[in-house]
């Protein structure tokens, strides 16, 4: 059997009800092609207001994809461009690495490597570094300033993933106060989960309260480097 006569074709006849239903189907894709066509729209207006204020649109693409991209991720990506450039003799040694090599810390021992990175981590941060092929995940405890290390877990290859900001579309909002949104908040960066995973919609008050405990956690704004360690605590070692 030829591979176009697998399946059993449906009889359409003019005002029929399959024929209605067809109808329905295809009015309903022109109308999503039609919201396409005045969101693109929309997109390049605001675009263009952002340009006329002085912004880049190109930097204004790339905080939209750092936006998107998990906290962990977007550290390897812009450490892996630092590395490529570095190869390419178009920039020094890659800033965590040359701080590492000040130290004299011996690369070939694990241990030695991970509490070198450790002094490196910022306040209410996290950075994810590749050891004896292994990739482990350290992160500073705003409270006790303790430094914890995991091993990052490899999702499988082929595994499905549609992306917290498509699982958030579907989901509700969490039934939580403004407290509880910002705790919220706390929690989805300690997960690792991206600024665009905001479970609450646009317009809500609780949005803005989860924006600000993700970036109080992660000590940035979502976009870019957190914020410079600050001076030791009294009683502590540098």
């Amino acid at each position: 059997m030829a591979e176009n006569e697998t399946q059993p074709r449906m009889t359409i006849g003019r005002n029929s009800e399959s024929g209605q239903l067809l109808e329905r189907y295809v009015e309903r894709i022109e109308q999503i092609r039609a919201e396409k066509k005045d969101m693109t729209a929309l997109e390049a207006a605001e675009m263009a207001r952002a340009k006329s204020d002085g912004f880049v649109p190109a930097a204004i693409r790339f905080s939209l994809k750092a936006r998107s991209m998990k906290p962990h991720d977007r550290q390897e990506a812009m450490a892996l461009q630092d590395t490529y450039l570095h190869a390419l003799g178009m920039a020094e040694d890659t800033p965590l690495f040359r701080s590492v090599g000040l130290m004299a810390v011996d690369t070939s021992s694990r241990e030695e490597v991970i509490e070198a990175f450790k002094k490196l981590v910022p306040d209410n941060g996290s950075i994810t570094v590749e050891v004896k092929g292994k990739s482990v995940r350290l992160f500073r405890d705003p409270k006790t300033d303790e430094v914890t290390v995991h091993d990052v877990i490899e999702r499988p290859a082929g595994a499905e993933d549609l992306g917290p900001a498509l699982r958030a579309e579907k989901r509700p909002a969490p039934y939580v106060d403004s407290d509880g949104a910002e705790e919220l908040g706390h929690e989805a960066f300690k997960a690792n989960e991206p600024i665009i995973g905001n479970p609450f919609p646009f317009g809500d008050a609780r949005r803005a309260r989860w924006d600000k405990g993700w970036r109080d956690e992660s000590g940035g704004d979502g976009m870019g480097p957190s914020t410079p360690k600050k001076p030791g605590k009294p009683g502590k070692e540098d």
